[in-house]
């Protein structure tokens, strides 16, 4: 049976590769012969296509679909590639092991591939059947939750000290590179312990609360991250927005103290993070 159905998938592929497929003007041409119409739409910040038929009929959609972090919420997103339709459960995964840049071009070669596309039209029994076969996220994607989900027993932890709250310190660590904490992207990264307490007075009191990360590189610009004692991402300060983790609250430039200018210090600007976080006790 496994042999049979190689077989079939390996027709499929060297039939596919074959045929040249052609687009212009939204019309998908294959072997100069009119199939669909490919239309681009972005909403809710997605970008995808919607397929119709040879009347316009909408027949169903590809492109990026995301899973949100578990930890970093809006800041933080996993995207994969997948067919869909109007239904959450007709959603079809498009090669999960890899996101792709899907063009017009890409999405008609990768559903003649997997048989939901041919020159006769949207194959909707194939279509259905891998619906069936295939899970509706990709294990990467999974395998990244499962680690964050690990992470959660951490929600809510909070060192208790008991002297000045707001007596707050940091110890900067050496910039390095390194990956950034939302994404693939190399970034410059500076950590940071966050101390209560002077600890470079010997005989003062001082308690390790938490850490820090500035990254400097990304696409979006400057970033900062506050993490309590159990590496739980507690806050993130960007574009003058300071957003609560926990409790998924954004608080715009009227709603909080965080300053940050060209010559302001950016240590400045994390302690007043954490002075924020201990006002609502989250550290």
């Amino acid at each position: 049976m496994k042999h049979s159905l190689l077989l079939v998938f390996l027709f499929i592929s060297v039939f596919s590769f074959g045929q040249k497929i052609k687009v212009k003007k939204g019309e998908v041409f294959i072997d100069k012969v009119k199939v669909a119409h490919i239309e681009k739409i972005k909403a809710k910040g997605l970008r995808h296509f919607q397929i119709s038929d040879l009347d316009k009929n909408p027949i169903f959609r590809a492109g990026d679909l995301k899973v949100a972090s578990l930890l970093f919420h809006s800041d933080k997103s996993y995207p994969y590639n997948a067919f869909f339709r109007d239904e959450a459960k007709d959603t079809l995964l498009i090669n999960s092991k890899h996101h792709y840049f899907l063009s017009k071009k890409k999405i008609f070669k990768l559903a003649m591939e997997m048989g939901i596309f041919t020159p006769e039209g949207f194959q909707t029994t194939k279509f259905e059947e891998l619906v069936e076969q295939t899970p509706k996220r990709p294990e990467r994607i999974l395998k990244k939750l499962d680690k964050e989900r690990k992470l959660l027993s951490g929600k809510g932890h909070r060192v208790e000290r008991d002297f000045n709250d707001l007596d707050i310190h940091l110890i900067a660590f050496p910039s390095e590179k390194a990956f950034s904490q939302l994404n693939k992207s190399m970034v410059d990264q500076v950590k940071y312990n966050i101390y209560i307490g002077d600890p470079h007075v010997e005989e003062g009191d001082h308690t390790l609360i938490g850490s820090a990360i500035r990254e400097v590189g990304t696409v979006s610009g400057e970033y900062f991250f506050i993490f309590n004692t159990k590496k739980f991402p507690l806050a993130s300060y960007h574009s003058m927005t300071f957003k609560i983790y926990g409790n998924k609250k954004e608080l715009g430039i009227m709603d909080h103290d965080i300053k940050l200018s060209m010559g302001s210090k950016r240590s400045e600007a994390i302690k007043e993070m954490v002075r924020e976080l201990i006002k609502r006790g989250k550290i």
